[in-house]
């Protein structure tokens, strides 16, 4: 089979749901001969939004038309403006693409059956535990899964003669907030307490644990909690929170199928659902915590990682010019050793960021800063070990080696370098783990974007410095040294005749009228 390149669309790498899916992904397509190109992305529900733009940026990077095919993951599309960007993005592709978790336009689709899963949850609550009483704590409104996940909860309390009352529902968001708020209307409620609190997934199920724990609670003596995508945090969380597993890996898998099946030509189903699992006991045989993938679930090596980044922050903190940035990032490269690692630069890096930056660069619009520069460099190309020479290449192709002949198989992750809307260029990781389940990769690309941006300004700042000393030392009009000037400038070469007991000639020149000519015509 020809070797085919796979763009994959998505955000949240450091959640375990996501990590699972991009696994199905990889797995499959390499068994297929494809390389795997991850254009990834952070961004929640309370991102700003110039940061939010300059995250995003890394999707429009490549030029998608030259890909066999795109994978869509519905987590890219959480923010409105992200969704709105992201569909006009792919309006223009032509080359086929699935989605994971949502639905763009005709595309095949593969979703994970949460309705179902759900519903397992819910009849297990109500007509194994006979409850009646149960709180909801809705996802992000307007997500199909959290949609899917809070009708499976009205229709079987309906179904069971149970009342869907309003004041037992909370407008959760998938994260820390949602579960908080969620706790504090449970706590302030005049109705009676819930015997059940059923979350939309597992971050606010562990925060409404942790509120109600501290209050005294027991759980889940007083109030069984659930929550909802058998996370790392909830699989290791004591004592057990009942969840519901999404094969994430099968959900991967079955994307990257279907996409190939129809780069082949063949017939495909619109939609394919992959059944979620309720997860009553502790840990079930034969399902792992995290997979194949969890080098960064070692405290030792997540405590080295965090010293790497620390040292490369101190190091850098000093401004020192671009070879000693340069040389700090790459120390830190070298002690991470990955597989394959490159940095990709907008042309005018050095000169933008070390050299030449000005007051000037305040008033270029978001557009201008966003924009990829045709052709970008590559001042750090990592391989094997050794750092070796990277020619320049064409940005569209996000890294020339995707589009050269030779063997598949490779999973590359592209991530923005920037400062909110203000763009540098990327960083690519091919083959390595350091992006995938690790949090501290967010960290370190944040910490590289602020590092830069202050390097920036203070560039700017040195720069400005010495345009103030120069206006203030010569004349405006012809250059040439003022009254000012002229004090600083003899001092210095008085000072050197003396020593070198040499004879200093000085020659005036004036001339006569000029007075008048400049009251009449003007000093310009």
């Amino acid at each position: 089979m020809k070797r085919k390149n796979i763009a994959v669309l998505m955000t949240a790498l450091d959640s375990d749901g996501q990590a699972e899916i991009l696994r199905g992904i990889e797995l499959y397509g390499k068994e297929n001969g494809c390389n795997i190109a991850v254009f990834l992305w952070f961004t929640g529900v309370f991102e700003k939004e110039r940061h939010n733009l300059g995250e995003i940026n890394i999707a429009m990077l490549p030029d998608l038309g030259l890909f066999d095919g795109v994978i869509l993951l519905a987590d890219a599309l959480h923010l409105k403006e992200n969704k709105e960007r992201i569909e006009a993005l792919l309006d223009k592709v032509t080359c086929p693409i699935v989605s994971i978790g949502c639905k763009y336009k005709q595309a095949p689709a593969v979703w994970a059956d949460n309705y179902v899963g759900m519903r397992d949850l819910m009849e297990y609550l109500v007509g194994e535990c006979g409850m009646s009483r149960i709180h909801f704590v809705k996802g992000i409104e307007g997500n199909v899964d959290a949609e899917a996940r809070f009708k499976a909860y009205e229709d079987v309390l309906s179904e069971n003669g149970i009342r869907v009352n309003p004041e037992r529902i909370t407008q959760g968001d998938f994260y820390v907030l949602g579960g908080e708020k969620a706790a504090k209307e449970i706590m302030q409620s005049s109705l009676p307490f819930p015997q059940a609190i059923v979350c939309a997934n597992d971050t606010m199920a562990i925060t409404v644990y942790d509120i109600l724990a501290k209050k005294g609670y027991r759980i889940p003596e007083d109030v069984v909690i659930t929550g909802y995508d058998y996370s790392f945090e909830c699989q290791t969380h004591y004592p057990h929170i009942i969840s519901v597993r999404i094969n994430g890996q099968e959900l991967g898998k079955q994307a990257c199928k279907t996409l190939l099946r129809v780069c082949a030509g063949k017939k495909v189903d619109s939609d394919y659902m992959v059944p979620d699992e309720v997860m009553l006991n502790e840990k079930k045989k034969g399902t792992p915590i995290l997979g194949d993938r969890d080098f960064f679930a070692s405290d030792t090596v997540r405590r080295k990682l965090i010293h790497n980044i620390i040292t490369l922050e101190k190091n850098t903190m000093e401004y020192a010019g671009y070879g000693s940035w340069l040389d700090s990032l790459k120390m830190f490269i070298e002690q991470l050793d990955p597989k394959e690692f490159y940095l990709c630069t907008n042309e005018g890096f050095i000169a933008n960021v070390f050299e030449n930056a000005t007051i000037e660069q305040e008033t270029m619009s978001d557009a201008e800063w966003l924009a990829y520069s045709e052709n970008v460099d590559v001042p750090i190309a990592y391989k094997d070990g050794c750092f070796t020479e990277k020619a320049s290449f064409p940005s569209k192709l996000a890294l020339d080696e995707l589009f050269e002949k030779g063997k598949g198989g490779k999973l590359y992750i592209f991530s923005a370098f920037h400062y909110l809307t203000r763009n540098f260029g990327y960083f690519v990781f091919v083959e390595d783990d350091f992006p995938v389940l690790n949090p501290l990769y967010m960290t370190w690309l944040n910490y590289m974007g602020n590092c830069i941006e202050n390097t920036r300004k203070q560039t700017m700042l040195v720069n400005a410095m010495v345009k103030l000393d120069d206006m203030y030392v010569r004349d405006s009009l012809t250059g040439v040294y003022n009254r000012f000037g002229m004090e600083r400038y003899f001092a210095i070469v008085k000072e050197k005749c003396i020593d070198r007991q040499m004879f200093l000639h000085l020659s005036f020149a004036d001339i006569d009228g000029l007075k008048k000519i400049n009251d009449v015509y003007g000093h310009e």
